[in-house]
């Protein structure tokens, strides 16, 4: 072993073993210690080979140096033309978009825009304000930090979803006669989502201000929806023959389904459907429920009317069709309802009279009446707003029933029944039947019947000729309708009861209540509250001028 080790030194210190190459003459101590420092060296900076990926890059990273270098000076002289070319025509194209962008887009907002580029302030986008379709909106840190009108105010408020009936309980607080008439643009985006609406929150809002309403008469509506809410069954119905303490009860003791259908009219009139949030979602959800039920679905149809009493048969079908249809056009994506109204539709039609055009009591009864005419057209329209039209011959035939009971030959004045006498309430139905059914405004016996209406005035006593005379005065809008609503509208706040347990009902009064009670009279009741964005009117003007009589109405 010592042999080994002297052989092995020798070896170094003479360079055999090539490690001490070029130290030169060193004592043999100092020549070990060198060698085993420079051992030591090479074993800690000794690499491994470069991973492979790493070759590659210094590869690519060297042809781009060699094509940047001389290669690339000789292309771009080479090709100058035609670079500047493709840069010109570039910004060329960029230019026209933007300009046909401009022209595509709205007035307000071209404003909008225009005002984001000079200021350079971010406008905030929330998804929720997609159901109102409102294109532009103010989002300041605190809505009083800037000079907007309370309709804005109410937009804002409407992305954090909350209930009408929520914001009345505070509307004491404020003066709406102080808020500024909400502008064309926003009523557009009202009309823009069809005939209902204005049924949210943001909307009514708008409409109640619109059209004549006030805190007042929204808080009687608010106040009737508790009533109806309270007395309403454990299976989602409603009855005429019980209606909760200090009520007074019809003598119908059956016919849940016309009783149900008359209070959901209420509470859908307002917007609220069986979605979404809010206090009345359950209520709307089981009274749809029993509703369908009751339903009897046969050979193409569904008889709605479950277990009515008396003449009350076809009134009924009506009624719950027309809940239906309008539960199914606020919320449309439900199947099951869009079905059913489509059943009930039928229902309707083959129930017609196929001699007259009209309906009376039972299907194709061999007489009929303006009054049940009535509702059906009304359940036809608002099948209509959810895209579940009538048929044509369905709608012809019913204009040549209105034909045979108007009392005049212009068709100002209408009766109960073909060669009856004129009847105030009858008139009613028949000129909103005919405004539903084509009626332009400019019809000289359409002006004849609404001059006739508002002249008479509201009753004080007969809510079933209110309600349809308050519809046609809406619709024909004007100084008729100021004059009508501001009568009608503080009746109504002025009779409601506002205190005992029948709180938010109305006493009864209509000759018609005998049968379905204080409900009947209050359910008509708030559904004339509603009228300011239940419906929206159908005559409305396009354009404010002297000469410009245009108008939109009618089918």
């Amino acid at each position: 072993m010592a042999n080994l080790d002297r052989q092995s030194e020798t070896d170094v210190v003479s360079g055999t073993g090539g490690v001490s190459e070029g130290i030169g003459e060193l004592p043999p101590a100092e020549a070990s210690k060198s060698v085993l420092s420079a051992v030591g060296s090479r074993k800690r900076t000794r690499r491994r080979a470069p991973p492979a990926w790493t070759i590659w890059v210094a590869a690519r990273a060297q042809q781009c140096r060699e094509f940047f270098g001389p290669q690339a000076s000789k292309w771009l002289v080479d090709h100058r033309y035609q670079l500047l070319t493709v840069l010109v025509s570039l910004v060329a194209h960029v230019v026209l978009a933007f300009c046909l962008a401009l022209l595509a887009l709205p007035p307000e907002t071209k404003d909008a825009l225009f005002a984001f580029v000079v200021s350079r302030t971010e406008s905030p986008v929330d998804d929720e304000l997609d159901a109102v379709e409102i294109e532009r909106i103010l989002q300041p840190e605190k809505i009083n930090d800037l000079d907007v009108t309370s309709n804005m105010k109410e937009l804002l408020a409407d992305m954090q979803p909350s209930d009408l009936l929520e914001q009345m309980e505070g509307l004491e607080e404020r003066d709406p006669t102080m808020d500024l008439m909400p502008t064309d643009q926003e009523m557009d985006q009202l009309f823009r989502k069809g005939d209902f609406g204005g049924r949210s929150t943001a909307a009514k809002q708008m409409s109640v201000k619109k059209y004549g309403g006030t805190v007042e008469s929204e808080k009687s509506v608010a106040s009737g929806l508790r009533w109806l809410k309270k007395i309403q069954k454990e299976n989602g119905s409603w009855s005429f023959a019980d209606q909760g303490p200090a009520a007074r009860a019809g003598s119908f003791r059956r016919t849940e389904v016309g009783a149900t259908s008359l209070a959901l009219l209420c509470f859908l009139g307002a917007g609220h459907t069986h979605v979404g949030e809010g206090p009345y979602r359950e209520t709307v959800e089981k009274g749809l429920a029993y509703i369908g039920s009751q339903a009897d679905v046969s050979q193409g149809t569904a008889d709605l009317r479950g277990s009515a009493e008396g003449n009350s048969g076809m009134y009924v079908q009506g009624l719950a069709t027309i809940c239906i249809s309008e539960a199914h056009a606020l919320e449309p994506n439900g199947k099951d309802l869009g079905k059913l109204t489509e059943l009930a539709v039928n229902f309707i039609e083959r129930a017609q009279n196929p001699l007259t055009g009209g309906w009376r009591y039972r299907p194709r009864d061999d007489t009929d009446d303006t009054s049940v005419v009535g509702w059906q057209v009304m359940a036809l329209r608002s099948a209509k707003a959810g895209r579940i039209p009538a048929s044509s011959k369905t709608l012809r035939f019913a204009r040549e029933f209105l034909r045979s009971v108007q009392t005049d030959e212009d068709g100002a004045f209408y009766a109960y029944t073909p060669g009856g006498g004129r009847k105030d309430s009858m008139t009613a139905v028949g000129l909103l039947c005919r405004m539903y059914l084509g009626w332009k405004k400019d019809n000289a016996a359409l002006e004849k019947g609404v001059q006739h209406l508002a002249a008479i005035g509201p009753s004080r006593n007969d809510i079933y000729f209110n309600y349809y005379a308050t519809q046609v005065l809406h619709h024909w809008g004007g100084d008729l309708w100021k004059q009508w609503n501001q009568k009608m509208r503080e009746q109504l706040v002025r009779t409601q009861i506002t205190e005992g347990p029948a709180a938010g009902s109305w006493p009864v009064t209509d000759p018609h209540a005998a049968t379905a009670g204080q409900l009947y009279q209050t359910a008509l009741s708030i559904l004339t509250l509603e009228v300011y964005y239940r419906h929206l009117p159908l005559y409305r003007k396009l354009e404010e001028g002297p000469n410009d009589p245009t108008v939109v109405g009618g089918e």
